[in-house]
């Protein structure tokens, strides 16, 4: 029985050792696609403006909002990780 636990430990480790870099990933360039569409000025001064740049704030908006919760799951999967660690280390 101490075994299957100490298996669901590593397996639990394992899945969060592979969550971490790819939602680093995802949040780091979220990141930069919201700072590279907040930078950008409108593509037609003359006409649309108004349309333009509402577009802009919206992608821009979904950008950060995903780029939040890819922070969010990475940090969440870092700390289930230095959990599961400290865990396996108390119980090894």
């Amino acid at each position: 029985m101490f075994g299957t636990g100490l298996g669901a430990m590593v397996g639990l480790l394992v899945v969060a050792l592979l969550v971490v870099p790819v939602s680093f990933g995802v949040a780091a360039r979220a990141d930069a696609k919201a700072r590279r569409l907040s930078e950008s000025p409108a593509s037609d001064a003359n006409e649309g403006l108004s349309v333009a740049v509402a577009e802009m704030t919206g992608r821009c908006d979904q950008w950060r909002q995903l780029a939040t919760q890819a922070w969010l799951i990475c940090g969440g999967a870092s700390l289930v990780a230095v959990v599961v660690v400290g865990v396996l280390i108390c119980v090894g």
